[in-house]
């Protein structure tokens, strides 16, 4: 993804006159749907059980459902590597082995299969598809892995099936191809595209193309049949490999077996199944707060089942919310199943957001790995592609605890499509793309209630960050060396950002701003949704400290020292409303740049309280938009050592973790 402008003055000023225009002389505009997430202690009406009173006096959303339930557990071991053949340090491939001793342990029941001192070679990545492995090293100082998978020399090359394999309707069907210069990945047969990817605005680094047998079954008779594998790159340059395969229908998954998701690799690629399987409509509305949904008819499911619960982007949301980017997942959770009584489902927690039944909302059953993890070692990348280090893909309950990842091709550690996952006491320098499609994240997407504890990052881009209805996730106690925090993508809502130092200054795709909140006319991001938290953070921006890009709503910017350096303290514009800023330590050092811009007068509701401004020509406020609540707030001259804040309550989530679910 380019770097973006949003910020120029001609457009702010643009949309400031208009907003102002359409209401000169009369009130502010109103939120363009009912607010429900600014509530006071006192309105117990309105309080609902997926909310905390804080001991501010603030209503929080709960995180107490964060991390690995019970926390990461100490897994016996059950296999060492040396068992399957492998000798560290002696520049073999070493994927199978790890591969073979993962299902291994499996078969076992689950366990630790434990990596000697020392150097392990992957000349492909490692994918896990059975619940309870752990992979566990002597300690990041103690045992590497180096993965060496790089492009095909050839230009273009099947991943998998091989040669003369059979091919059901699960089974993958991949091509690799050198991603410099590359226009398009095909397959082909018999002169036929069966699928293709060409380049588009969120090319990036790709290089592969995934599909499952039954795109081809449905296309081509059972039997023998030849598959080309084209790579077209810039300059009319084509390459092209050849394998045959034997399609048959009747070939399917073992019995308890998970397909392979449908994108990613890794050189540890922890995969459960997501897609797949019925789905059944919401007949009511899906509440923020309800445990309980309503279907349109009895499903197949039991107590203790994983399910998806999705609001679709439709033009009636995408409409209310001003959402120009029309592709993505905005509204979703995953949750377990705690009880089925005819079309009701009882589930394990409180909706964070609504699920309307107008929207075609649906549950599915989904099939997520769990209970597999990554312990103390590292991971090197050697070779300039587009892959992750680690990656859970459709978990719960997984974790990655004191891994060390150096030159990542696009993430570090990532989780796709997770719940309840932790990324502790890890540290990632670096990757070999930096901008383009999404590159050098660290953080969670489509993720829930994860959690993030105590990890350092060097050159990453956008480190924290949340994107694509994310929810419910903490990330603390982290530092982070010259990215920016970002809420980057997908309406993510009611994630925690705290004890988390952020400095901005860096030239590996930053945007400049020390935090950054995608606004809804961004067709790449879309807007961001309710109620995310920054407590007790240090945040420093080159730009603006922390900017917000609109239809946010009931943000909780607390106790945080804010540092902007061309740009204000905060910036929010175009419908953010009902924060509330306080206990802030905000540094401006531009005398013309006040600590908080509300660009536009649609930016209600906001409570800027007991702050302590430092610069910012001794001006609070700024824009078109006026705060509902101005108190308690005082001007000192400018000072780039101004003092962190000393909330009463260190962590928000520490003490939430104290207190009883209702």
């Amino acid at each position: 993804m380019t770097r973006h402008g949003f910020a120029s003055g001609l457009a702010i000023l643009g949309i400031a006159l208009f907003c102002w225009t359409l209401t000169l002389g009369g009130e502010p505009p109103k939120p363009r749907w009912e607010p429900a997430y600014k509530i006071k202690p006192h309105e117990t009406g309105r309080l609902t059980a997926a909310d905390v009173v804080g001991p501010d006096g603030i209503v929080y959303p709960d995180w107490r459902y964060a991390g690995v339930p019970g926390g990461i557990p100490t897994v016996p071991e059950k296999a060492r590597i040396e068992q399957f053949g492998v000798a560290a340090d002696d520049g073999r491939d070493d994927s199978e082995a790890i591969a073979a001793g993962a299902r291994a342990v499996a078969g076992a029941g689950g366990g630790a299969l434990v990596l000697s001192a020392g150097t392990y070679d992957l000349d492909r990545p490692v994918i896990l598809r059975d619940d309870g492995v752990v992979i566990r090293g002597q300690g990041a100082e103690k045992t590497k892995i180096v993965f060496r998978y790089g492009p095909p020399p050839s230009g273009v090359a099947f991943f998998t099936p091989g040669d003369g394999e059979t091919v059901g309707p699960d089974t993958p069907i991949e091509v690799h191809a050198r991603p410099d210069d590359l226009e398009r990945i095909a397959i082909e047969s018999g002169g036929k595209t069966i699928a293709e990817r060409i380049k588009s605005q969120h090319w990036g680094g790709t290089f592969s193309l995934r599909i499952f047998g039954e795109s081809i079954l449905g296309r081509l008779k059972p039997g023998e049949h030849r598959l080309s594998a084209v790579a077209q790159f810039s300059g009319g340059r084509r390459a092209e490999a050849v394998i045959t395969v034997r399609l048959d229908p009747a070939v399917r998954l073992a019995a308890g077996e998970r397909r392979l998701p449908s994108a990613g690799l890794a050189a540890l690629m922890f995969a459960g199944q997501g897609r797949g399987g019925p789905e059944w409509r919401l007949a009511e509305d899906g509440r923020r707060g309800q445990r309980e949904i309503v279907l349109t008819s009895a499903p197949d499911l039991k107590a203790g089942d994983a399910v998806r619960l999705d609001a679709p982007a439709t033009p009636r949301w995408n409409e209310l919310v001003q959402n120009a980017c029309k592709w993505g997942s905005y509204r979703a959770g995953h949750f377990r199943v705690e009880a089925v009584r005819g079309s009701r489902v009882e589930l394990n927690q409180p909706l964070r957001i609504d699920f309307p039944a107008v929207d075609r909302s649906t549950l599915r059953r989904i099939d997520p790995i769990r209970r597999a993890g990554v312990e103390d070692l590292a991971i090197e990348q050697t070779e300039k592609l587009w892959t992750c280090g680690v990656l859970f893909q459709e978990a719960w309950e997984c974790w990655a605890r004191g891994v060390h990842v150096t030159k990542a091709g696009r993430h570090p550690v990532y989780t796709r499509a997770a719940k309840w996952c932790e990324i502790r006491d890890c540290r990632f320098d670096d990757a070999w793309y930096q901008g383009g499609g999404g590159t050098a994240y660290v953080g969670w997407e489509h993720s829930y209630d994860c959690l993030m504890d105590n990890v350092t990052t060097l050159r990453m881009r956008h480190a924290p960050c949340v994107q694509w209805s994310s929810s419910g996730n903490v990330i603390r106690n982290g530092t982070f060396h010259g990215s920016d925090a970002q809420w980057h993508a997908g309406w993510t809502n009611e994630n925690l950002f705290e004890l988390c130092t952020v400095d901005a200054e860096g030239s590996w795709g930053t945007y400049g701003h020390g935090g950054w909140a995608s606004p809804p006319e961004d067709a790449a991001h879309g807007p961001e949704g309710p109620r995310n938290v920054v407590y007790n953070c240090d945040l420093r921006g080159t730009k603006t400290g922390l900017w917000l890009g609109g239809m946010n709503e009931n943000w909780l910017i607390l106790y945080n020292r804010i540092r902007s350096g061309s740009g204000p303290g905060i910036y929010a514009r175009n419908y953010s409303f009902d924060h509330v800023i306080r206990g802030n330590t905000i540094a401006v050092p531009k005398s013309n740049q006040p600590a908080v811009v509300l660009v536009t007068p649609d930016c209600t509701g906001v409570e800027i309280l007991e702050n302590r401004i430092y610069g910012g020509g001794g001006r609070l406020v700024g824009g078109e938009g006026r705060p509902l609540v101005d108190d308690g707030n005082a001007l000192f001259p400018h000072g780039d050592d101004a003092p962190r804040p000393n909330p009463a309550v260190r962590s928000i989530f520490e003490w939430q973790r104290q207190q009883p679910r209702r």
